[in-house]
C-alpha cells in the first residue's frame, strides 16, 4: 500500500545522488531506479569493496567508503550532492544488552542525525533556493521505518528508529530543505529476511511518490499505517511547536 499524492513533479536527472546502506537491499534498489532516472550516483558504505551492479556500468557509481563516528570525514562531499538518502541500519532481534542498546542508537539514530546536521551546515541555502528554483534545492531522505508507529517486533530498532523519527519532526520545524521521511513496511532483506515486499518495488515506490514531491513516502502493506502515521506525526509536530522555539532562525549545528 502507498499514500499520498501532490501536483508537482520533481526530476532526478543529472541530480547527484549520495545513499548510505548502499549495498544492502535497499541501498541497491535504489541506485538501479536512479540510475534508469539518469541521476549521479555516490554509493556511500562502511564495508571493504566497491559497490556494483550487474545491470550498471561500474563507472555509474561512485563508491564512497566511510565509518560510524567519522561522519565529519564526509564533508567535503556534500556541496556536490543533491540528494541524501539515509538507508543504513541495524537490527540487533532480541538482544537487549547495553552493547546491543547502544550500538542500535549509535548506528540507527546518531549517526543518521550527524550526517544530516553537517549535510545542511555546508549547504546553507542558495540563491536559486532562496529565489524559489526548486530544481536546485537540496533534499535529505531519512529511512525511518514503520517502526514509528507500529511494532517491529524488536524493541531496540524500534525505539532508536523512533527516536530518529521524532528528531526528524522536530528538524522539520527549521530546516531549509525538505525533509522526507521513508516509512517503510517489511521488505526482504538481510536485516529481515522473512519480509514480505520486494525491495525493488519498494524503491520504485520510494521514487514515484517523491517525485509528486510526497514528504512523508509511505510504503507498506499494513492498512494501520497510512492510518496512524499522519495521525502521530501532526500531534508530534504541533507539540514541538508548542513548547521548543528556534533560538536563532535556520541554525545548523555542525556535528563531530
Amino acid at each position: 500500500m502507498v499514500i499520498g499524492f501532490r501536483s508537482s513533479r520533481l526530476s532526478f536527472k543529472d541530480k547527484t545522488i549520495a545513499i548510505t546502506g548502499a549495498s544492502g537491499t535497499l541501498g541497491r534498489s535504489l541506485l538501479r531506479v536512479f540510475h534508469a532516472q539518469g541521476a549521479r550516483l555516490i554509493a556511500l558504505s562502511s564495508g571493504t569493496t566497491a559497490v556494483t551492479l550487474p545491470d550498471i556500468p561500474d563507472d555509474a557509481i561512485r563508491t564512497v567508503f566511510w565509518k560510524i563516528g567519522e561522519e565529519s570525514l564526509l564533508d567535503p562531499l556534500w556541496a556536490e550532492v543533491d540528494i541524501l538518502v539515509l538507508n543504513h541500519g541495524i537490527n540487533v532481534h532480541s538482544d537487549r544488552s547495553s552493547e546491543a542498546l547502544t550500538q542500535s542508537y549509535e548506528v540507527n539514530t546518531f549517526s543518521h542525525w550527524r550526517l544530516l546536521n553537517n549535510f545542511l551546515a555546508v549547504n546553507t541555502p542558495d540563491r536559486s533556493h532562496a529565489s524559489g528554483d526548486r530544481t536546485s534545492a537540496k533534499e535529505i531522505w531519512v529511512n525511518t521505518s514503520e517502526a514509528e508507529v507500529n511494532p517491529a517486533f524488536s524493541p531496540l530498532y524500534e525505539l532508536s528508529k523512533r527516536t530518529l523519527g521524532d528528531w526528524l519532526t522536530l528538524k522539520r520545524l527549521d530546516s531549509p530543505y525538505p525533509l522526507r521521511k521513508l516509512i517503510l513496511g517489511p521488505f526482504r532483506s538481510a536485516l529481515n529476511p522473512v519480509g514480505i515486499m520486494d525491495a525493488d518495488r519498494v524503491a520504485q515506490q520510494i521514487v514515484t511518490l517523491a517525485q509528486r514531491d510526497v514528504r512523508n513516502i509511505i510504503v507498506t502493506i499494513n492498512p494501520l499505517t497510512p492510518l496512524l502515521f499522519p495521525i502521530r506525526e501532526a500531534l508530534v509536530s504541533q507539540y514541538f511547536q508548542w513548547f521548543t522555539r528556534a533560538s536563532v532562525p535556520n541554525d545548523q549545528t555542525r556535528a563531530s
